[in-house]
Parts: structure tokens; C-alpha cells; sequence
């Protein structure tokens, strides 16, 4: 990823799934905080489809910034910049295999969710789908509250994903971070399960699944 900067600069990007000659679109995964690239693409194998390829940046030290999302977005900097970067990265090398960023789905989980969701807030457009698994958009509660993005997500699907019983997940930031894309004109499917601790439910498999039919023309729209 020889355009990231900052503290993520000259980590690799792992690529999976179809080849590039026969993938028609892409999803890019961002691990959680501790884990590794190889670790979210295993996590994420039951969505795997065919035609879709899956690139995996990884995190220096195997966290993409130092302090919880929680904090100021300016107390995770250069790191939380740098991990942008890497997202716009593996976008790039999507486009370099002719797969525009509205067949191409950005998500994670944890951390990574964070990272995915602070890409976009960053960079709107109309994306094939944006995965927030167990994570919000990083910042602190005023900076939460008072976000706004600079364009619209253009009905750009949005599944955000958390356990009731997961301690790393503010009900009430899940729903300013739902807010925040709602208002640039993302369409959002926020979905809490009450008895779900840190991880992924099957029901998300299922969401992101239809998600990436849809982008592949396996599904409804």
C-alpha cells in the first residue's frame, strides 16, 4: 500500500477470494484491534461468494489507533488518518482491477468497524454497502453528536451490527452513528441482538450476504 502514510505505511494488503479476471466486485475488510488481516478474512468466509474479491489491509501492530473510539478523533491521530488511508488503499486497488466503488462493500468488525465507518463519513459516496460489525463512528460524544458529512451516500446500504450484551458498544453511539449516514442519504439497517456478546451473529452473515448479492446481481437492489 505504497500511498498510506502515517504509522500504517508500507503494511500489506491482503488479497482473497476470486482472481481479478473474474471478480465483478469487492469487499474490503478491516480487522479488529489485535487481530490481523488473515484473521477478519477467515471471520468473514461464510459471505464469500463467488465473482467477489475480498482485499484485507492490516494494521501496524495490529491495531489501527492507540486510544478507544470513544476518544477525540484528534487523540487518535496520525493513526486513525493513517488507517483511512489504508482503506483507501485496498478502494484503489479495487478500481485497478475495474471494480468501482459501487459494487465494492467496505466493512469490518471491532475496531475495524470504526476504521470502515470513519472512511466513509471521510469520503461519501455511493459505495455498495458499508459493514459496521460491533463498532460506530470514532470520536467523542460532542464530536459524535455534531457530525455531519460533506456529500451524500447516495442510498449507499448500511448494515450496523452489535450485541446487547457487548461491552465495547454504546446503544446511544449506534444511534448517532445510524443518524449520521442517514442523513447524508445512506440507507441504514441497524440491528441489535439483545443476548449477543462481541461477535458475529448468523444473521449478519445473512445481511451481508443479500448485500453482496445485490452488488453482484445475484438479488434485489
Amino acid at each position: 500500500m505504497e500511498s498510506v502514510s502515517g504509522p500504517h505505511a508500507g503494511q500489506p494488503l491482503l488479497t482473497a477470494g476470486a482472481p481479478a479476471l473474474a471478480a465483478d466486485a469487492a469487499l474490503i475488510l478491516c480487522h479488529g484491534r489485535g487481530a490481523t488481516a488473515q484473521g477478519v478474512v477467515n471471520l468473514m468466509d461464510p459471505v464469500v461468494r463467488h465473482r467477489l474479491a475480498v482485499l484485507a489491509p492490516h494494521a501496524e501492530r495490529s491495531r489501527w489507533y492507540p486510544r478507544p473510539a470513544t476518544a477525540s478523533r484528534a487523540d487518535n491521530e496520525p493513526w486513525l488518518s493513517s488507517s483511512v488511508d489504508c482503506v483507501a488503499a485496498a478502494l484503489d486497488a479495487a478500481r485497478a482491477i475495474d471494480i468501482p466503488p459501487e459494487r465494492t462493500v467496505v466493512g469490518g468488525f471491532s475496531q475495524g468497524a470504526c476504521v470502515a465507518a470513519e472512511f466513509v463519513r471521510r469520503t461519501p459516496a455511493r459505495y455498495g454497502g458499508l459493514v459496521v460489525l460491533s463498532g460506530t463512528l470514532p470520536g467523542s460524544t460532542d464530536e459524535l453528536a455534531a457530525t455531519e458529512l460533506d456529500g451524500s451516500l447516495a442510498e449507499t446500504p448500511v448494515l450496523i451490527g452489535y450485541g446487547g450484551a457487548d461491552p465495547h458498544v454504546d446503544r446511544e453511539r449506534v444511534a448517532e452513528t445510524a443518524r449520521v449516514f442517514e442523513a447524508a442519504d445512506a440507507v441504514v439497517d441497524e440491528r441489535r441482538y439483545p443476548e449477543t456478546g462481541h461477535e458475529v451473529t448468523d444473521d449478519e452473515f445473512e445481511a451481508i450476504g443479500g448485500m453482496l448479492d445485490a452488488v453482484l446481481g445475484d438479488g434485489s437492489p
